[in-house]
């Protein structure tokens, strides 16, 4: 007979933290699901389900993790934001006060997802990655760099003797319904952005298959480094066909010095490291964890079909998101307002003209 569990989830309002309340809700052996957030999760209807109100960086956190057997640490600001010190006190301080308030708390296992981008992009990367490769993160890239130094400071913490089993799942970029972040923005673009001489592979994971593959750590009771990702990868001139949107190639130089100058003055979600995921490889392989019985149900080619079919109706430029619907019904109705501008503006024109034929000689 399987032990009846708590299991707490951090960034639990979030789109995966809501997924896997769900998936958890489903399961025999866990009675109660603790979410831990800054505000409340919608739509989450579960009897188990208890919301506690925190902040990862809440000095006293540990008391929200009473009673708590396992931790899954979601919460983490993922699209890139202009104010550095606040991403990497949430990011990087906020996931060490986590493991910290654990053990503090005897909670026995804690599942933290990481990224891919914890490898970074670079042109010597593994083709595929493992989990034996080198996580150097991507600079100029602080999604990327909080990943990497999250991951560095977890193994310095784990060489002392801990009460606590730890599991990190890398996850490829996710993909999926609901799935809205600066990566999708990128799809959205009215151009897809190529780097003049570049064409890297490119892989996603499903939102479900990750969700399912937090739920198996769970049950396999799996600790160590697993990466997370749909198998193989897409060429990038199949992303760009299922993108449906032409690419514009830019010159290496111009797109990093373009990148720069839009970051600097505080524009957009795009960090100029962002540039070099265009330009290397950084996909992996997820052969460790499907050794272990996980098996992703969903292709690379059908998350990303999926994705740009819900999102086909958005474009983004610069971080500003709307849909081409509205768009067009702006640009509607700004002809209309404009034609009618016009043909007033024509009326008015004769009527002065008769008036200044017909007054003068009138007066005379």
């Amino acid at each position: 007979m399987r032990k009846v569990t708590t299991i707490a989830i951090t960034g639990a309002a979030g789109l995966i933290g809501r997924r896997l309340t769900a998936v958890l809700d489903r399961r025999d052996d866990v009675t109660r699901i603790v979410g831990l957030d800054r505000r409340a999760p919608e739509g989450t209807a579960s009897t188990r389900f208890v919301f506690r109100q925190v902040d990862v960086r809440d000095p006293d956190l540990a008391s929200s993790l009473d009673g708590v057997d396992v931790l899954i640490h979601l919460a983490f600001q993922m699209d890139p934001i202009h104010d550095e010190q606040t991403m990497r006190s949430v990011n990087v301080d906020g996931t060490r006060n986590v493991f910290e308030a654990a053990e503090r708390a005897g909670v026995q296992r804690v599942v933290y997802l990481s990224s891919v981008v914890a490898y970074g992009a670079a042109a010597d990367n593994d083709l595929p990655l493992t989990e034996e490769s080198p996580i150097r993160g991507t600079p100029d890239l602080n999604y990327a760099e909080h990943k990497r130094d999250v991951e560095q400071w977890l193994a310095r913490w784990q060489q002392h003797p801990r009460n606590v089993d730890v599991t990190v799942l890398r996850s490829a970029m996710v993909l999926g319904p609901g799935v809205q972040n600066f990566i999708t923005r990128i799809l959205e673009a009215p151009r897809f952005t190529q780097i003049r001489g570049h064409a890297p592979p490119l892989q996603f994971v499903h939102l479900d298959d990750l969700v399912a593959a937090i739920d198996h750590a769970i049950e396999q009771r799996l600790t160590g480094v697993y990466n997370v990702c749909a198998e193989g990868w897409l060429a990038f001139d199949e992303v760009v066909a299922i993108v449906g949107r032409r690419p514009i190639a830019l010159p290496e130089e111009l797109a990093f010095t373009t990148a720069a100058r839009l970051w600097k003055l505080g524009i957009g979600e795009q960090p100029p490291g962002i540039v070099l995921h265009l330009m290397h490889p950084w996909v992996m392989s997820a052969s460790k964890l499907m050794a272990t019985g996980w098996r992703p149900r969903i292709t690379n080619r059908a998350a990303l079909a999926e994705t740009v079919a819900e999102h086909a109706d958005h474009v983004a430029v610069v971080g500003l998101r709307t849909r081409w619907s509205t768009i067009r019904r702006v640009a509607l109705t700004g002809t209309l307002v404009g034609l009618l501008a016009v043909g007033l503006t024509i009326r008015a024109w004769r009527r002065s003209r008769s008036d200044v034929a017909v007054g003068p000689s009138a007066r005379h």
